[in-house]
């Protein structure tokens, strides 16, 4: 899994889906790591300025949200697919991950929140039909078959 790490601008570059190892504060990787980046320091970049891939070197990197949440930027490299965050955004990645707990809430709580309503149409004429079991319509119908009503 290589990571490669800039001690100059506190930046971290993960190689296609290699983040997922490091995202989660509980693992040690993902510990150790966000502690060795808080040891340096960088600027971070403006909005309007963008970061060529480390290793696609001709590549621009696109900016996205990392999640749903829209919480932290990331850039994306559309070659490799390898991701690059900058000074501290590993670390704000780790304090919003959600657990398992947490999650379910929040699933229970968007299913709630976006259950589709019940529909219904207005009585039909039929709807009061008495149904019929098989054999006994079978058995009416012939009734009126021989008496030719």
């Amino acid at each position: 899994m290589p990571v490669f790490v800039s001690e100059a601008c506190a930046g971290v570059f993960f190689e296609n889906a290699t983040i997922q190892h490091f995202e989660k504060p509980s693992e040690r990787r993902g510990a150790t790591l966000a502690a060795h980046l808080e040891k340096f320091h960088g600027e971070r970049l403006g909005l309007d300025e963008r970061v060529n891939c480390p290793t696609c070197t001709d590549t621009v990197m696109l900016r996205r949200f990392y999640s749903l949440s829209h919480a932290v930027e990331i850039d994306e490299c559309p070659g490799c697919g390898g991701i690059w965050l900058d000074t501290g955004e590993l670390a704000k990645l780790q304090s919003l991950l959600l657990n398992e707990k947490e999650r379910a809430l929040l699933r229970a709580q968007l299913i709630e929140t976006h259950r589709p309503s019940e529909i219904s149409g207005l009585p039909h004429i039929n709807d009061n039909w008495l149904h019929r079991d098989n054999k006994i319509s079978n058995l009416i119908d012939l009734t009126f078959f021989l008496t030719g009503d």
